[in-house]
């Protein structure tokens, strides 16, 4: 059984997203936090958890807090950030190592298929909200942007955005390092974003990878053997 540590401020949310979490019948809650001082004490407390969700909602006021707090959790084990609002906070996540961010209006679903997700290696974003949400939030990139990725490049991002650093996708194409960064930086051009945490965000939200369907091993192991 895999174990969670979950922090979030209301202790009705607490209640429900346990709930969620146990039915899975794979995961259970360890520990619980309503706010983020009781978060690092947990993380003292070597409590071992697989996957930590954080709410939002505790998280201190102003990013470079905010930030702290996911990279310390984010130290200790994967952190499933949930309730981001827009891109931007997305990004500050991911930057922070955050291996999920969730928006507000997720289902149990996407929730537990988010930490299924994780646990396995991969990255979950998913910041496509409610349609008031959504258009106060600044997309990265757009959509149309998509089709002037190559077949190489749409390899490499998926794998990105699936949990494989650069070296271990320059082992599963059969490609050099040198290679994979020079496809990578490509990409950052013609998307017109700075680093790689952008990228990864484009990929979910453009469909490149959807968690619980995109069937990245079974593509890993094709595109291994076509290599």
């Amino acid at each position: 059984m895999q174990t969670v540590i979950l922090a979030s401020g209301p202790t009705l949310v607490r209640a429900a997203v346990t709930q969620v979490v146990e039915r899975s019948g794979v995961l259970t809650v360890v520990g619980q936090a309503a706010e983020g001082a009781q978060l690092r004490d947990l993380l003292k407390a070597d409590a071992g958890p697989d996957v930590i969700l954080l709410d939002r909602a505790i998280r201190p006021q102003g990013i470079s807090e905010s930030s702290e707090l996911v990279s310390a959790a984010s130290a200790v084990a994967r952190t499933l950030v949930f309730g981001a609002l827009d891109a931007q906070e997305a990004d500050v996540c991911l930057r922070a190592g955050a291996t999920g961010v969730l928006a507000p209006d997720i289902t149990a679903a996407q929730l537990t298929g988010a930490m299924e997700t994780v646990l396995r290696g991969g990255l979950v974003v998913v910041l496509e909200t409610a349609p008031a949400v959504t258009m106060n939030a600044r997309r990265i990139v757009s959509s149309r942007a998509v089709p002037l990725l190559s077949r190489r490049e749409r390899e490499i991002l998926t794998l990105l955005a699936s949990g494989h650093e650069g070296s271990a996708v320059a082992d599963v194409l059969s490609l050099s390092p040198l290679t994979v960064k020079t496809h990578i930086a490509k990409m950052l051009t013609k998307l017109g974003v700075r680093h790689r945490g952008q990228l990864i965000t484009f990929a979910y939200e453009n469909g490149i990878v959807v968690p619980g369907v995109t069937p990245v091993d079974p593509f890993v192991d094709q595109l291994a053997e076509s290599s």
